[in-house]
């Protein structure tokens, strides 16, 4: 089984990371209380539109069913 990193996408948006990220709710933040992430703009391996990005890590790592949207 691999790791749980490498069944991630390598950039996601924010609007993709509440979406799908596994420290959000319905957009309800319950990760850890200080988190810093590095966005830069490129392309988002879940939605495929050039926007500001960051690693899928940044979002507690991505639920299950984003491949498919």
């Amino acid at each position: 089984m691999q790791p749980i990193a490498a069944q991630q996408p390598e950039w996601v948006c924010d609007d993709c990371g509440r979406e799908w990220g596994r420290w959000y709710d319905n957009n309800s933040y319950f990760g850890p209380a200080k988190h810093c992430a590095t966005y830069h703009v490129n392309r988002c391996e879940v939605c495929n539109q050039e926007k500001p990005v960051t690693e899928a890590r940044d979002y507690g790592f991505l639920r299950e069913g984003w491949k498919k949207i």
